[in-house]
C-alpha cells in the first residue's frame, strides 16, 4: 500500500512599506501616528494541489469574510502566549472588490474598520476601530479562521446544519488549545484555518513579517481528502467482481462481502457526523524559529452528539473492459464492459468519481485502516476459468492515516499472488494462492507427474518514500536521495516490532528479472541450490543477495521520524518497527519470517545440459542419472556432439517455510520533489 501526501505550506505575501512611522517609544525616531502605520490585512488560499487562490478567488472560497485575533507582547517572549495583550479581539474582515487604498485599513480589498466584531462571550461586540503598529512591542501574533463558502459563524448553540460555532482564541493556551470550531462534519471540512503569523519591528525573514507590512494570511482548508484505488499483478488471471467488507464484526469468510463501494474501516467507531475541531500551535516563539513546525496550525477532533461509525465508503471501483491475455495482447469478452481491475499503480482502479477524492475531517492521531475484500480471478488464456478469493486483508499503519488539514491522501492496494485470502469459505483450509506446477518424467514402465507447492501467507507490508508520486513516477520507486521505508502489519492492531530478527532485505537478480513476483521469491527461499548459504540461489534461477548492513543504515534501530512532505515528519517510530534502505537502482525483496514452518519435503527435478557446468569436477556427485536420484552421475562428463544434450536429475529440499514477501523495484530516473507515497 502506498500513500501520497500534498500539504499546502504557508506563504507570506509581503507588501513592503518604506515609511518609518510608528506608534510607541523609539529613541531613534519622533513619535507620530500616520495613516501609513495602520495595520492592514490580505489573503491567499492554498489548495491541496498547491495552486494558490488569491484576490476575488480567495474571497469567494472564504465566503467573503474571515476573523482575526491579534496580540502583542509586553517586551518578553515566554513562548506560551501568557504575556500577550489583545489588539484584535476577533475582528471581522470583509471583502469588497476594487476598494483597496480607499481607507487606511485596506490595502488588498479587505477592510475591518467600522464593521461589527464577532462578540463572543466576554469579548467586544461593538464597532471595530483602526489599529496601528506599536514599536514598543517586541512582536505581534495573528490567528485567523473562516467558516468558508456556504457556511456562517454563529455565537450560540445549538449548531445548525449550516452553522459553525467558534470559541474565542485564548493566547495563554495557544500551544495546546488556541480555539475551537464546532459543527457538522460537512461544514467543518469546508472551514479554513491558517498558520500563526508573527510580525517583528524589522529584519524579519519568511515566514515572519515586518511591522508596516501587510499581514498576509494564507488559509488552508480544514478538511483533508482521501481516495482509494486497487490494482492487480496476478500472473495468468484478471481480477473482477471485487466486493468489500464493511466493518470488523464480519470476522468469518463464510459470511462474505456484497458491497461494491470501496470501504476502509477501523476497529472502533471513529467517523462522526459532527463534532469539535481544536486548533493549536505547539511550536511558537523565538526559540523555535528555525524548526520546520514553527507557527504551524495543528488540529484535534472530538466527536459530537451524532452516532459514529467504523467505516468510510468511497464509491464503486472504475474497472477496465478487457481481460488481458499473455504478453499483453487483448481478448474482449462480449458483455464484459468495464469488468476487470486495472494492472498498474500508475493507472489503478480508483473508487468513486474523478478526481475520486472524498473530503474527510482531519485526524492527526490516526487509526489503523483495514481493507478486506472478496474477488474473482478469471483466467486470461480464454478458458474463463474462475477462482473466488475470500477475505483478503490489508492494513494501513496508523502513522500513514494521520490525516492533516489540506492534505490529500491516496491509498493504493495491490492484489498480487502473495494474497492472504482463501480460495475456499472454510477458514481452516490453506490461505493464499498455490501455483500448480508439473514435472513430467518419462520412464520405461510409467509416467510420473509431480507437484510442487509454494506456500504464500502474507502480513501486510507497507513501503514509503518521500517524494514518490505514483502518477508521475510510474508503478514503482525511482532513484532518489530519500530512502525507502518498510513496515509490516502482523494483524489489524499489531505493528511488527521484531524486524531486527525476523526481517531481511535482499537484492534480486536473475533472468527475466522485470517479471519476478512474490511467488518467485518464495520459491527461491524454499527450494534453493545453495543450502543455508547467506546468498540464496533458487532452483528457479533467481538469486537473493542480502543487502549490506552499511546500506541499511540505521534500519532496525529507532528512527527519530520518517520524513514527510513539506517538512512535516512522521514522528515517534518505535525501535525495530521500520527498516530503511537507500533508493539505488535494482530489484529488491523484503522478506519477513512469519514463524510458520511446515515439514520439509524432498523434490527431485530434471535438468538438461548441453555442456559440462564449469564446476562439474566438484559438483558432479550432486547430479543423478535416474529420476529416483539413487545413481550418481559419472565424474567425467560425457562427450556431446553439436545439438546433443544429456538429462540428469538433482535433489532439492522444499523447506516449506512461510514468509511475507514484497518485491520492490527502483529504477534509474530522478524523482521531482513532491508529495510522499
Amino acid at each position: 500500500m502506498k500513500k501520497y501526501l500534498f500539504f499546502a505550506t504557508a506563504l507570506a505575501a509581503l507588501a513592503s512599506c518604506t515609511s518609518n512611522d510608528f506608534v510607541g517609544e523609539d529613541t531613534s525616531s519622533t513619535t507620530n501616528q500616520s495613516e501609513q502605520a495602520a495595520i492592514a490585512f490580505g489573503t491567499g488560499v492554498n489548495s491541496i494541489t498547491r495552486a494558490d487562490h488569491v484576490g476575488a478567488d480567495a474571497a469567494d472560497l472564504l465566503g467573503g469574510n474571515f476573523y482575526v485575533a491579534g496580540f502583542k507582547n509586553d517586551g518578553t517572549d515566554k513562548n506560551d502566549g501568557s504575556d500577550y495583550t489583545t489588539v484584535f479581539d476577533h475582528y471581522l474582515l470583509e471583502w469588497t472588490a476594487n476598494s483597496a487604498g480607499t481607507t487606511t485599513d485596506n490595502t488588498s480589498d479587505w477592510k475591518y474598520v467600522g464593521l461589527d466584531a464577532l462578540g463572543l462571550t466576554g469579548h467586544i461586540s461593538g464597532t471595530q476601530t483602526i489599529k496601528y503598529w506599536d514599536y514598543s512591542a517586541s512582536f505581534y501574533n495573528f490567528v485567523a479562521f473562516s467558516a468558508g463558502k456556504g457556511n456562517s459563524i454563529t455565537k450560540t448553540s445549538p449548531v445548525a446544519s449550516t452553522n459553525i460555532l467558534p470559541t474565542a482564541v485564548i493566547p495563554a493556551t495557544l500551544k495546546s488549545a488556541a480555539y475551537t470550531l464546532q459543527g457538522s462534519a460537512t461544514d467543518l471540512a469546508n472551514c479554513y484555518i491558517a498558520d500563526l503569523v508573527t510580525a517583528k519591528p524589522s529584519g524579519a525573514s519568511t515566514p515572519d513579517i515586518n511591522y508596516q507590512d501587510e499581514v498576509s494570511i494564507t488559509f488552508r482548508r480544514l478538511g483533508a481528502k482521501v481516495r482509494v484505488a486497487l490494482y492487480e499483478t496476478i500472473p495468468g488471471y484478471s481480477v473482477r467482481d471485487v466486493k468489500f467488507y464493511q466493518d470488523p464484526s464480519t470476522t468469518t469468510i463464510a459470511t462474505g462481502a456484497s458491497e461494491t463501494k470501496a470501504t476502509l474501516f477501523t476497529s472502533s467507531d471513529v467517523f462522526y457526523p459532527d463534532g469539535t475541531m481544536t486548533v493549536y500551535f505547539p511550536t511558537i516563539g523565538t526559540a523555535n524559529r528555525t524548526k520546520t513546525d514553527y507557527n504551524k496550525a495543528h488540529v484535534s477532533f472530538a466527536g459530537g452528539t451524532g452516532t459514529p461509525t467504523s467505516k468510510q465508503e468511497f464509491g464503486a471501483l472504475n474497472y477496465e473492459g478487457d481481460n488481458t491475455k499473455w504478453e499483453d495482447s487483448r481478448l474482449n469478452y462480449t458483455g464484459n464492459t468495464n469488468t476487470y481491475l486495472k494492472r498498474t499503480s500508475s493507472d489503478p482502479s480508483f473508487a468513486g468519481t474523478d478526481p475520486y477524492y472524498l473530503t474527510v475531517l482531519p485526524d492527526e492521531d490516526g487509526n489503523v485502516l483495514e481493507l478486506r475484500v472478496d474477488y474473482t480471478l478469471e483466467s486470461i488464456d480464454g478458458s474463463k476459468e474462475a477462482i473466488v478469493v475470500h477475505g483478503a486483508t490489508a492494513f494501513v499503519p496508523q502513522i500513514y492515516a494521520q490525516w492533516k488539514p489540506n492534505y490529500a491522501y491516496t491509498y493504493i492496494f495491490k492484489i498480487s499472488d502473495g494474497t492472504n485470502g482463501w480460495t475456499s469459505k472454510v477458514s481452516t483450509d490453506p490461505v493464499g494462492l498455490y501455483p500448480i506446477t508439473f514435472d513430467a518424467i518419462v520412464v520405461d514402465s510409467e509416467e510420473h507427474t509431480q507437484s510442487t507447492i509454494t506456500t504464500v501467507s502474507s502480513p501486510s507490508i507497507t513501503t514509503y518514500q518521500k517524494g514518490h508520486n505514483y502518477k508521475d513516477d510510474g508503478p514503482e520507486y525511482k532513484v532518489a536521495s530519500d530512502s525507502i521505508y518498510i513496515q509490516v502489519m502482523k494483524d489489524g492492531t499489531t505493528l511488527a516490532n521484531d524486524l531486527n530478527t525476523k526481517g531481511a532485505l535482499y537484492t534480486v537478480t536473475g533472468t527475466n528479472i522485470a517479471k519476478v513476483t512474490e511467488a518467485d521469491v518464495m520459491d527461491a527461499l524454499n527450494i534453493r541450490t545453495s543450502g543455508d548459504a547467506t546468498t540464496i540461489v533458487g532452483r528457479n534461477g533467481f538469486t537473493l543477495t542480502p543487502l549490506a548492513t552499511a546500506q541499511l543504515s540505521t534500519g532496525n534501530t529507532t528512527f527519530g521520524n520518517i520524513p514527510g512532505a513539506d517538512g512535516n515528519p512522521i514522528p515517534n517510530i518505535a525501535a525495530n518497527t521500520a527498516v530503511r534502505f537507500p533508493a539505488t537502482a535494482g530489484t529488491y525483496a523484503y522478506i519477513y519470517d512469519t514463524g510458520t514452518d511446515n515439514p520439509d519435503t524432498e523434490i527431485n527435478s530434471a535438468v538438461t545440459l548441453s555442456a559440462a557446468p564449469s564446476d562439474w569436477a566438484t559438483t558432479y556427485s550432486k547430479y543423478y542419472t535416474n529420476e529416483a536420484c539413487t545413481i550418481t552421475a559419472p565424474e567425467t562428463f560425457p562427450t556431446l556432439t553439436e545439438g546433443q544434450t544429456v538429462t540428469y536429475y538433482q535433489k532439492y529440499t522444499n523447506l516449506n517455510k512461510v514468509y511475507a514477501v514484497k518485491v520492490i523495484r527502483v529504477v534509474a530516473a530522478p524523482v521531482t520533489p513532491g508529495s510522499g507515497s
